[in-house]
């Protein structure tokens, strides 16, 4: 058998749906210092790290349920997260990919889980010192564990940049921050720790920019991240999925914000 070929994360969310397990344990946030990843400037650094996991059941938890018990329908959330940490402050553990370690976090929980039946793992790794201008970079990765089915995003969050945008009179004499989440599905594995790379563009182009709309600021940053980051053979399969906020835009509202999912190469 070949290696597994990524799916887009709506494919897998589809047969997760459909597939009629529902029930799941998760672990949200757990902090961890790894030694992966790249820091803001793009050097490969041991950082601090927010790890969370989801697993889904292959059969309901039904016997822990009526015996009020840990037993082996259900995964005991304390003992993966001590594993999970103690697994990553080995000192003998060299520096890792963002994608290594997302496989590494998922075969913690294998190994935990035992006999457990385990349909699927979602793991989520959020550096949160791997952005300059927002509030973290990371990676999702999610697995069906009998079929294969597997999707990769790399993400970052609520980097806040400042820009001239806006139709109206007062948005047009001084520029006000927007928040730009951007989530890159089906990324290769060999570009998920290029984060640093996308942030700098993203702040470079949208700081320089004037636009009246969202949206038309949008469509030309797919463009321009085509033509800038999004170069290599290896990028062809992925998709961009682009959001833009303005938080000072509405005084009763958090922020009005627009959002457009394009495919890197467009057929």
């Amino acid at each position: 058998m070949g290696p597994v070929v990524p799916v887009r994360q709506a494919q897998w969310d589809a047969e997760a749906v459909q597939s009629g397990h529902y029930d799941k344990i998760m672990v949200q946030n757990l902090d961890v210092v790894v030694n992966a990843g790249k820091d803001v400037w793009g050097r490969p650094k041991r950082q601090r790290a927010f790890i969370s996991v989801t697993l889904t059941l292959g059969k309901q938890f039904t016997s822990a349920s009526s015996t009020d018990s840990v037993d082996s329908s259900t995964v005991h959330y304390g003992t993966l997260s001590k594993a999970i940490q103690a697994h990553f402050q080995r000192d003998d553990l060299a520096w890792m990919s963002t994608a290594e370690l997302s496989l590494a976090v998922s075969q913690c929980v294998r190994n935990v889980a035992g006999s457990t039946d385990i349909y699927a793992i979602e793991t989520n790794v959020c550096y949160l010192k791997g952005s300059m201008f927002g509030e973290g970079a990371g990676h999702v990765t999610s697995s069906i564990e009998k079929s294969g089915t597997r999707s990769s995003v790399m993400y970052l969050r609520n980097v806040r940049i400042p820009s001239l945008i806006g139709v109206n009179s007062n948005e047009r004499l001084q520029k006000q921050p927007v928040d730009v989440n951007i989530w890159v599905d089906n990324m290769a594995e060999s570009r998920i720790d290029d984060y640093p790379q996308l942030e700098k563009l993203l702040f470079d182009l949208i700081s320089e920019a004037t636009f009246q709309t969202i949206e038309s600021l949008l469509a030309w940053l797919i463009d321009e991240l085509r033509q800038k980051h999004f170069t290599q053979e290896v990028d062809s399969n992925a998709w961009i999925r682009l959001r833009v906020s303005k938080p000072q835009a509405v005084p009763f509202a958090d922020a009005p914000a627009v959002e457009i999912t394009r495919p890197v190469h467009p057929n």
